[in-house]
């Protein structure tokens, strides 16, 4: 067998062992709601948050809206999913990577201390995000439950 047909033949296995290794990150796409009785929000004061969430891995882009200390907000955010540094709207250098199913968010400053820490975990029914979240200047660690609407 010739080389070229070899490589004809091998190069659809090759597609879907890629396809299969993308498959292994979860997708967080959707409209997300903090369950705000199941979460442990720490003192940030909030008391409603919906997330819409557009991820194709590697990008990550999401819009939140809510109100914290009585004050409605709303920010935008867009982040890639491979470790790749970028800019939040804050000033926050921010490296976001897969641990295993599970991805993770490190916001530093530009000396390169810890700003915080995020993990968010998806539920093996896809129904629930739960987000563990330390910030800097708020040692306690923020455990949200976020259920897609």
């Amino acid at each position: 067998m010739n080389n070229s047909r070899r490589l004809f033949l091998l190069l659809p296995m090759l597609f879907s062992a890629g396809a299969l290794l993308a498959q292994n990150h979860p997708n967080f796409t959707g409209t997300w709601k903090l369950n705000v009785a199941k979460s442990e929000a720490g003192s940030a004061g909030i008391s409603e948050l919906v997330v819409e969430v557009d991820h194709k891995d590697p990008a990550f882009k999401y819009v939140v809206r809510g109100i914290a200390g009585g004050q409605r907000f709303e920010e935008t955010e867009t982040f890639t999913t491979d470790g790749k540094a970028s800019r939040d709207s804050h000033g926050v250098n921010v490296e976001a990577s897969w641990d295993g199913a599970d991805l993770v968010a490190v916001g530093t400053a530009d000396d390169r201390s810890m700003v915080y820490l995020a993990r968010l975990t998806l539920s093996s029914d896809g129904k629930t995000i739960t987000r563990v979240f330390t910030q800097k200047d708020d040692p306690e660690k923020r455990h949200e439950i976020y259920e897609k609407q």
